[in-house]
């Protein structure tokens, strides 16, 4: 009975030590893990997102320095979330994608891209923020260059841009407007990034 009880024991916790795939091992790669850790995100505690139902296990592993991201579907499938409109997991989320940010090289850096752009798109008031809040400010220039990457490869990307920005600036008036001189401030960049590499 006792060595029953053992071998249950050794399979629980087997299963409950979430294993992930050799590509996202951190041991094996070691620069592709977090290295920023707080005590909280938006005045909660970040036990209160680690022991949230609704945030996948993958993104919290990332944040414990537990998962390596790569350019695989464990990890697209958390940085999509950066998109989510759950108010309880956003905050997490955003700053998860944010410490993936600072790391990323090749073509996991290209999936960003597109996540950043559909930020700026679908959150403009919140992308804006980001450059004036301590956790995010630092990468405030990497969050539009990227986004820029992503608005170049469109077909007439200038026209693309500015048409897209017509839609975001009616957004942003609705919900921010005094950000709209910041929102002008990002096209610019993009375009100048367009031009450079055209």
């Amino acid at each position: 009975m006792k060595a029953f009880l053992i071998i249950i024991f050794g399979l629980i916790s087997l299963v409950g030590n979430c294993q992930v795939p050799d590509m996202n091992d951190p041991e094996k790669f070691p620069y592709q893990v977090n290295e920023w850790f707080v005590d909280s995100i938006n005045n909660k505690p970040i036990n209160f997102y680690l022991n949230n139902t609704d945030i996948d296990k993958y993104s919290k592993l990332f944040y414990q320095g537990k998962f390596a991201v790569s350019d695989d579907d464990l990890t697209f499938a958390f940085l999509d979330s950066v998109l989510t409109t759950n108010q309880e997991t956003k905050d997490f989320y955003l700053f998860v994608f944010n410490c993936v940010l600072r790391i990323t090289d090749g073509a996991l850096s290209e999936y960003i891209g597109q996540d950043c752009r559909a930020y700026l798109e679908k959150y403009p008031c919140d992308f804006i923020k980001i450059k004036n809040n301590k956790l995010y400010s630092d990468n405030y220039e990497k969050w539009i260059g990227f986004a820029a990457f992503e608005y170049y490869f469109d077909e007439n990307p200038i026209e693309k841009t500015n048409q897209t920005f017509e839609i975001i600036k009616q957004n942003l008036e609705r919900n921010c407007a005094p950000q709209s001189s910041e929102l002008e401030n990002i096209r610019l960049k993009i375009i100048e990034h367009i031009k450079e590499n055209e």
